[in-house]
């Protein structure tokens, strides 16, 4: 909300209107935000259930993070060569369109059950989650 405030402001004062003064006419046309949202983040995984010992594919849109990021997936599912806060991490590389993808091996001797997916990039959650069910 910020951001868009200041992008607001920033755009008043281009268009020659001074603080406290309202937007009439013609500067009124001349002020309009021109804020373009990217797609949220998103999680898949393929398949959504694999036996221990398999492989899966994690993938999905990195939001707004840029080509070239790298974004953190965590899941107490995957093998714990790497973590955050505890919870074995793996890393896909963020690349064109915002798209990642990184393939996974679930240990052989992971324990049955349904296992929640998360990730972070830029410093920030995701804020979705995907579910993976080890047989």
């Amino acid at each position: 909300m910020f951001l868009v405030v200041v992008v607001l402001v920033l755009m008043a004062c281009s268009a020659g209107v001074t603080q406290g003064e309202p937007l009439l006419g013609a500067q009124a046309s001349r002020v309009s935000p021109s804020i373009a949202f990217e797609a949220g983040p998103s999680i898949r995984v393929k398949p959504v259930s694999v036996r221990a010992g398999g492989k899966v594919l994690v993938y999905g849109s990195a939001g707004g993070c840029p080509k070239g990021d790298v974004v953190m997936l965590l899941s107490r599912a995957f093998p714990h060569a790497h973590e955050f806060a505890g919870v074995p991490a793996v890393f896909a590389e963020v690349l064109a369109g915002a798209r990642y993808n990184h393939t996974v091996g679930i240990p052989a001797k992971r324990r049955a059950g349904t296992y929640s997916i998360t990730a972070r990039c830029g410093g920030g959650s995701f804020g979705v989650q995907a579910r993976l069910r080890v047989r």
